[in-house]
């Protein structure tokens, strides 16, 4: 055999049998990249599990009825805020898409929020009330939780958030405070 048709068939070699091995080292690399993006992720996940955590055991509700009683309260506070004034209290609460999604529908033609929306200003003025009182009635809440749900949320916003976003909540939630 000549040099020249040995080496490149020595260096193939080597070079399969290091490639797992690096593979492998590589593959710790991505593993710890990923795992890290996992844990930032938690994080949040765990904030806002913290809120939902809060209202449960201090308001006896199951995770539905939190996540849901607490997604009412947001997409009444974004509705009567708009999505500029209520960026900070979306940025202070990880997951808000997800706990916004959470409140169930409401039909603005039946129950009190029905009612409202023919009575005029004075009705659609107080509509955005009545649609959080539906929403907890058909999460099986009742509405005198609507209170300390909000003061939940307060001390929330008072611990994760920057100054005047507790105002800016209650601004939003005017209709029922």
């Amino acid at each position: 055999m000549k040099l020249s048709t040995v080496i490149p068939a020595v260096l193939a070699t080597l070079l399969l049998n290091i490639a797992p091995a690096s593979a492998g080292w590589l593959d710790a690399i991505t593993d710890k990249t990923t795992t890290e993006t996992k844990a930032t992720a938690t994080a949040s996940d765990n904030q806002s599990s913290d809120l939902v955590s809060s209202v449960m055991s201090q308001l006896g509700l199951n995770e539905t009825q939190a996540e849901g009683g607490l997604g009412s309260l947001f997409t009444l506070a974004k509705s009567t805020l708009g999505n500029d004034s209520f960026a900070p209290i979306a940025d202070a609460v990880p997951g808000m898409d997800s706990l916004l999604s959470a409140a169930p529908a409401t039909d603005s033609s039946s129950g009190m929020s029905g009612l409202l929306s023919k009575a005029g200003d004075l009705g659609s003025s107080l509509q955005g009330g009545a649609q959080v009182y539906d929403s907890f009635e058909k999460l099986g809440i009742s509405k005198e939780l609507a209170q300390p749900m909000v003061d939940i949320v307060k001390g929330y916003l008072d611990t994760h958030a920057g100054d005047g976003t507790t105002d800016l909540l209650m601004q939003g939630l005017g209709a029922i405070m």
